[in-house]
């Protein structure tokens, strides 16, 4: 067992709690990182890129430990039927997807899809601008999430399994689109991610699948500590940033990240 983490395993660990809730591909950026600049094999990438996901899940957990409990013991019978309504509807898409179109993806494709997302909210921008010219504040910006939207958000999660496409950023954009509250929004996705996790975990543990070589139990323990805290203080400034600026600019924040972070896939 090792006793002392690497420096490139904290540079992971740190990739992967600052990045998970942008509308960036936490999953293409740390693959990116250690095909690059570790001793990694690729055969052993994805299986660490999942379990990278454990922290940033736990961090969901402590920043809504009275949600995740009243969820766990169906207290809140509401949010526990709009999670598993997206939970279910993400495996509707993310199944066929998974097994259809693994062997025909690039992490271009989902930097693609992520300019296309980053447009679609800088229309909404835009749409949700136009009325505060007018001196008018949009009348329907602070819904909450119903069956209607979980369906759509658990689809479009579904989607994330593409290669470079980010799972908060398509999740959080299309709360935002349908005039979801800030937070609302931003909370029901970072909730979504947890069965996600959990699931993904599973399989991994079904299928037999091990951790790299180069990462021992300890090694494993402290990465995951790192991303749990890192994830856990970028969770806490998204929130912060989304009650102080409107909707219309949290939108166009958004945007800008997603379509900066997909031109790679434009260069030739």
């Amino acid at each position: 067992m090792k006793s002392r983490v690497e420096l490139w395993q904290i540079l992971v660990a740190l990739i992967q709690g600052l990045v998970e809730w942008l509308p960036i591909s936490s999953e293409g950026q740390v693959v990116l990182f250690l095909y690059n600049f570790t001793p990694v094999t690729s055969t052993e990438i994805i299986s660490l890129v999942v379990w990278l996901h454990l922290g940033t899940a736990l961090a969901v957990i402590v920043r809504y430990p009275r949600t995740i409990l009243e969820i766990i013991s169906y207290k809140d019978k509401n949010l526990f039927r709009l999670l598993l309504i997206a939970t279910l509807s993400t495996a509707i898409t993310a199944i066929p997807l998974y097994f259809f179109l693994k062997n025909n993806l690039t992490p271009s494709h989902g930097e693609l899809l992520n300019i296309l997302v980053g447009v679609l909210l800088l229309v909404t921008a835009v749409v949700l601008y136009l009325p505060t010219r007018r001196g008018e504040e949009p009348s329907d910006t602070e819904r909450e999430v119903e069956d209607r939207e979980a369906v759509t958000t658990g689809l479009v999660q579904g989607m994330a399994v593409l290669p470079g496409l980010s799972r908060s950023g398509v999740t959080i954009s299309a709360l935002l689109m349908q005039r979801i509250d800030k937070e609302t929004a931003m909370k029901f996705s970072f909730l979504m991610s947890v069965p996600a996790v959990v699931a993904i975990l599973l399989l991994e543990v079904v299928t037999g699948s091990t951790l790299p070589a180069s990462v021992g139990t300890l090694d494993l323990i402290l990465i995951e500590g790192i991303v749990f805290i890192t994830g856990l203080v970028s969770m806490e400034f998204l929130l912060r940033l989304a009650r102080r600026i409107s909707f219309w600019k949290l939108c166009m924040v958004l945007a800008l990240i997603a379509i900066l972070f997909g031109l790679p896939a434009l260069i030739p």
